[in-house]
C-alpha cells in the first residue's frame, strides 16, 4: 500500500535503500565535523554512487538519478535529506536546518550496519578526494566530470544507468543497465 504522506512525485522506486541512504548522509555529516551543506552532501553521496557503480556495475541505494540545475544527484537521497519520505527513519541518523544537515551523534562503523565494508571504503575514498572542496567547487565539479549530466536551467532530466556506464566507460553499459533494472523490478514484484 503505498505511503499517502509522500508526495507521489517523490515515492522512492522500489528497492531504493532508505535507511542504507540516511546512514551514508549521517557518515558525511560526521566526517565533516558533525554537520554539513545540503548541496555538498548530495554530490557526495552521487559522487560515492557513481564511483560504486564503476567499481562493481552495481548500485549502492537503487535511487533514481537526475540532472537538476545545480548537478547530478540522487533523487530519493535528496528526497530524504530534505525530510519527504520515511522521515522516522532518517530522523535516527540527521537532521536538518535549513540547507545545513546535522549528524544527529557521533555515530561509529558499526552504528552503520546497512553500510558494506566495500561500499565503506568508497565512502572513505570519497570523502578524501572531495573533503576539502566547498559545496560549490563539487557542483562545478560534476557539471565539468561527469558527462552523463545535462545542463538544465529549471527541470529535471532522469540519467539512466546505462548512460552513467558510457560515461565512465564500461563495457556492455547496456547489459549492466538491463541487470540493474532486473533487480529493481524484482525488489518491486516482492515490494
Amino acid at each position: 500500500m503505498p505511503d499517502l504522506t509522500i508526495p507521489d512525485w517523490a515515492c522512492p522506486v522500489a528497492g531504493f535503500r532508505s535507511r542504507k541512504a540516511a546512514q551514508i548522509c549521517a557518515y558525511f555529516a560526521v566526517e565533516n565535523g558533525g554537520t554539513i551543506e545540503k548541496l555538498k552532501l548530495i554530490k557526495l553521496v552521487y559522487l560515492s554512487e557513481r564511483t560504486f557503480l564503476s567499481e562493481y556495475h552495481h548500485p549502492m541505494l537503487f535511487d533514481e538519478l537526475y540532472s537538476l540545475p545545480h548537478g547530478p544527484v540522487c533523487s530519493s537521497t535528496l528526497n530524504g535529506i530534505n525530510g519527504l519520505i520515511h522521515g522516522e527513519l532518517w530522523d535516527n541518523f540527521i537532521a536538518r536546518n535549513g540547507n545545513i544537515v546535522v549528524a544527529i551523534k557521533r555515530f561509529d562503523r558499526q552504528s552503520f550496519d546497512e553500510i558494506s565494508d566495500a561500499e565503506f571504503d568508497v565512502l572513505s575514498r570519497t570523502w578524501n578526494q572531495f573533503k576539502d572542496y566547498t559545496a560549490s567547487q563539487l557542483r562545478n565539479h560534476t557539471h565539468e566530470h561527469c558527462p552523463e549530466y545535462q545542463e538544465t536551467e529549471r527541470s529535471r532530466i532522469a540519467i539512466s544507468y546505462e548512460r552513467i556506464f558510457e560515461a565512465i566507460g564500461a563495457e556492455n553499459p547496456r547489459d549492466i543497465a538491463r541487470d540493474i533494472r532486473e533487480m529493481i523490478e524484482f525488489e518491486g514484484m516482492m515490494a
